[in-house]
């Protein structure tokens, strides 16, 4: 016969479910070509978990492009690298080096920006994020020149205040007109329209590259 004895083991009686708003976790891999599905498997032996700076606010929206990770917090805009990880030489250049790290390293972008709660007013075309920043009270590019303050160009104090007083902001990309459109639905000031089917606290507008 075959004893193995004693099974030690401890019982945690304050276990309670724990929100961590600034971090992700990765299941296993999905390979379409060889029918491997581990999407439902999170093995604690290895380190499936990459936080950011809770300093910043919450994760609202992930957007992958190529091989990045752009991380949108709700006051700071972060890029990490996929499958792979950076390492800098004596003079402080960056080298990528392949290895079993799913999500590398986390470098921010320049400026306090970020998605603050409404990562329904992000849009992407090619290489060009536009989204908004409540806080702030502007609306931002991400492009390969870092982030950029397009609402300044003559809109600061409009968007400033409506911004605040919207209860909902939308964006999405005209592909027709080849424009961001940014909707500013509803007010926080003074008394709502009863009808739900009115729009009079609708404001729509739309940037165009053109112009500038």
């Amino acid at each position: 016969t075959l004893d193995f004895g004693v099974k030690a083991y401890a019982v945690d009686k304050k276990y309670n479910r724990n929100h961590r708003e600034n971090a992700m976790i990765y299941s296993g891999i999905f390979n379409s070509r060889t029918g491997v599905n581990n999407t439902n498997q999170f093995s604690i032996a290895e380190n499936i978990t990459k936080a950011v700076d809770l300093i910043y606010g919450s994760i609202q929206k992930l957007y992958a492009e190529d091989t990045n990770l752009i991380i949108f917090q709700e006051d700071k805009v972060n890029k990490a690298l996929i499958d792979k990880d950076a390492i800098y030489t004596a003079e402080g250049q960056p080298l990528t080096a392949s290895g079993r790290m799913i999500v590398g390293q986390i470098v921010p972008y320049k400026g306090k920006y970020g998605i603050a709660q409404d990562p329904f007013s992000f849009a992407v075309y090619g290489y060009r994020k536009y989204f908004t920043d409540r806080k702030k009270g502007c609306v931002l590019r991400l492009s390969a020149d870092g982030i950029t303050e397009i609402s300044s160009y003559g809109m600061h104090d409009f968007f400033r205040d409506e911004l605040a007083s919207a209860t909902k902001i939308v964006g999405g990309w005209d592909i027709h007109n080849k424009n961001y459109v940014l909707s500013l639905q509803g007010s926080n000031v003074g008394p709502l329209p009863t009808d739900p089917v009115s729009y009079e606290t609708y404001k729509t507008l739309s940037f165009d590259e053109g112009v500038l």
